[in-house]
């Protein structure tokens, strides 16, 4: 693995006039060869303001349009938003995410003091012309939980859509890791499964990412948070061998990510992507070997490694509000380069980055 180069998708052209913090994008490719993100941007990380845009590149992610809003609807009371979208079969392109409800502007989605967050709800969005324009995002509920969707689904070749995501709480236990799924393109949502659950239930799967290795076998990676003892654990990985109706028990990576993200290889074979917010801190990309329910190392490549970009992980309240970098993704590119994307703080700012990968 090489690097080609390394791209800004976005960061803020007038960083002394006005603040404009871009996190959270997700990466979609067309069938033209056009590259279609939709990233976050708002004053500040959390800040009540934060909407979705959408922008685009041309030229295989070298270089990128100005962002416009996904959609200009405003909700009352205010929403701050995230979104990550989806090609589907049909040409069509699928936005799932969620939205805080903000009371005022100076309400942080965490209480530092009691861990309450925010009502959240899931949302959804469509476009039928390649991500130029978008319906009104809507919500939807399953089972009537909030759920933490920070990454994109995926249509399976049997055509249904899946997502990964847990519940979103801060509580010692009750964490669980669900597949949710729709079989009308995104119109109508069910809980298909559930792809982790600790025995105590005190361990959270936040940051899932899912990909279909094959058609009927879904793995899903994430990152592992004891809620109990107050510490991230190894990135674990979840295998379903019958589309996401069930799972095998979660396989420990032995890598010690938090956010992280994966790309179907040949065979049992992947490509990842972590997020290290720990001493050593970096963004790696590894090709990953599932062998007979273990993980193996094949080798891995610094994107960057620096100790400055880790986080305080005293407790989630204070590693949430402390990150410099994260939700790192993989995009296959024509002529066998790979885009991985990320947001992270840069003479600082938070700015959208992309590093253009080669065998």
């Amino acid at each position: 693995m090489r690097l080609v180069k390394t791209v800004t998708i976005y960061a803020n052209p007038d960083p002394l006039l006005v603040s404009r913090q871009a996190v959270f994008p997700g990466i979609v490719a067309l069938p033209g060869g056009e590259l279609v993100a939709v990233f976050s941007i708002g004053q500040a990380f959390d800040s009540a303001d934060q909407r979705a845009v959408v922008s685009r590149s041309r030229d295989r992610g070298r270089t990128w349009s100005a962002p416009t809003r996904l959609n200009a609807a405003e909700a009352a009371p205010e929403e701050s938003e995230t979104f990550k979208p989806l090609l589907l079969a049909d040409g069509r392109l699928l936005a799932t995410g969620y939205v805080f409800e903000r009371p005022h502007p100076l309400a942080p989605i965490v209480d530092p003091e009691t861990f309450a967050v925010l009502p959240m709800r899931n949302k959804v969005s469509h476009s039928v012309d390649g991500g130029r324009t978008w319906s009104v995002p809507r919500v939807f509920s399953v089972e009537g939980a909030p759920l933490e969707l920070s990454g994109p689904c995926i249509q399976l070749a049997s055509g249904r859509i899946v997502g990964a995501a847990p519940p979103f709480h801060l509580g010692k236990r009750g964490h669980a890791g669900w597949i949710v799924a729709s079989d009308d393109g995104g119109e109508n949502w069910h809980k298909l499964s559930e792809f982790y659950r600790s025995a105590g239930g005190e361990v959270s799967p936040w940051e899932c990412r899912l990909c279909e290795m094959v058609p009927g076998r879904v793995a899903v990676l994430f990152w592992a948070y004891d809620n109990e003892r107050g510490q991230n654990l190894n990135n674990h990985i979840a295998i379903s061998e019958d589309g996401g109706r069930s799972f095998g028990p979660a396989i420990d990576t032995g890598v010690r990510g938090q956010a992280s993200n994966l790309l179907p290889l040949d065979g049992d074979r992947l490509l990842t992507i972590h997020a290290h917010r720990e001493a050593p801190a970096g963004l790696v990309v590894r090709h990953l070997r599932l062998d007979a329910g273990a993980v193996v190392v094949e080798d891995e490549f610094d994107l960057f490694a620096d100790d400055r970009m880790s986080s305080n992980s005293a407790d989630i309240s204070r590693q949430f509000g402390s990150l410099k970098f994260g939700q790192p993704s993989l995009l296959r590119l024509p002529e066998g380069e790979i885009l991985a994307a990320c947001w992270q703080v840069e003479n600082c700012q938070h700015v959208i980055k992309g590093y253009v990968l080669a065998e």
